[in-house]
């Protein structure tokens, strides 16, 4: 009786696996709304949870059906999650020889930092020396004039709207925003000439939790794709995209992990997100001590393309800091 039961399980455990597998596989890639609980579940914890199954399954059944399976998950869940390929190049980085320093002004520092009002994660932000901070749930602007007086002097640019705030090295050009919008645009001209169009976007959460399979929050979650979409392909026609002398900047709380269709409009419109290009390490962002989301990022236009990304610890803040280096174009 027990061996019957175990050849019927290694053959129907594998064979309900490798369906699920197919039907999240299909949803991740036309991105539904109508599936948007599917969608958000990152592609490492589906593939997690379908190794845990299949590995139990060879475990009590045996037989070559399982291991398949398993194997075929495992590799889904390292080639095909962002952050199992961004802990990947952080180990090729430290096994190769150490770069030579880029030459000064051939790069731009960008840091994007949830601040909760406080002072603290601010400072923790200044520490990378960013040319370009972007900042959510801004302190007060006393505070933020004093950071921007530390990193760039006289050349400082300050603007709070509302609880965003953009602090860079340069002249304030235009400035779009206000305190009940979700986002803030600033337009802004470096001492090398490059002109900078930068957007701080917080948008509403958009993230998995236990109670997305109820219809209720179901429908709530579709509801919030939807306008989340909306608001970001309204952002993206608020400056010029893509002109050689102009570099577009994206970056801020985007509500809702990658690979969702918040994300379309950008990437139909050729911006990069720097951490999928050039991100090393663990790059989820929420929350601070034990990430599994990564909400915030930083986008950029073709002509900033991404060199490096990289999250780091906020302590004071519920979101770890974004890092991002991108190359300047020759002036």
């Amino acid at each position: 009786m027990w061996r019957k039961l175990q050849k019927t399980l290694s053959t129907t455990v594998p064979l309900l696996l490798l369906l699920g597998y197919l039907a999240v596989a299909i949803c991740l890639l036309n991105r539904w709304d109508a599936m948007v609980a599917v969608t958000l579940v990152p592609v490492w914890l589906w593939a997690g949870a379908g190794a845990v199954v299949a590995l139990l399954c060879w475990i009590i059944c045996r037989g070559v059906a399982p291991g398949v399976v398993f194997c075929l998950f495992l590799i889904t869940g390292i080639g095909f999650s962002e952050e199992a390929v961004g802990i990947v190049r952080e180990l090729a980085t430290s096994l190769r020889q150490p770069a030579a320093d880029p030459p000064a002004g051939s790069r731009l520092s960008i840091v994007n930092v949830r601040c909760g009002g406080e002072e603290a994660s601010l400072r923790k932000a200044a520490e990378s020396s960013p040319e370009v901070l972007i900042i959510q749930e801004a302190p007060d602007k006393t505070i933020l004039e004093a950071v921007a007086d530390q990193l760039y002097g006289l050349e400082r640019s300050v603007t709070l709207v509302g609880g965003k705030a953009i602090l860079g090295r340069g002249e304030t050009m235009a400035v779009i925003g206000d305190p009940g919008s979700s986002a803030l645009h600033v337009r802004l001209r470096r001492p090398d000439g490059l002109v900078l169009d930068i957007s701080n976007l917080d948008l509403p959460g958009c993230t998995p939790t236990r109670e997305m399979w109820q219809p209720a929050e179901w429908k709530r979650l579709i509801d919030a794709r939807i306008g989340n979409r909306r608001l970001v392909r309204n952002h993206l026609g608020e400056h010029p995209m893509s002109r050689q002398g102009i570099g577009r900047i994206i970056g801020g709380g985007f509500g809702t992990p990658p690979g969702d269709d918040v994300f379309r409009p950008l990437e139909n419109s050729g911006m990069l997100d720097t951490y999928a290009h050039s991100g090393i390490g663990w790059g989820n962002t929420y929350p601070s001590d034990y990430p599994v989301l990564r909400l915030d990022q930083v986008w950029v236009s073709p002509n900033l393309p991404p060199v490096s990304a990289k999250t780091r610890l906020n302590t004071s803040g519920k979101n770890r800091l974004v890092v991002a280096e991108v190359a300047v174009p020759a002036r």
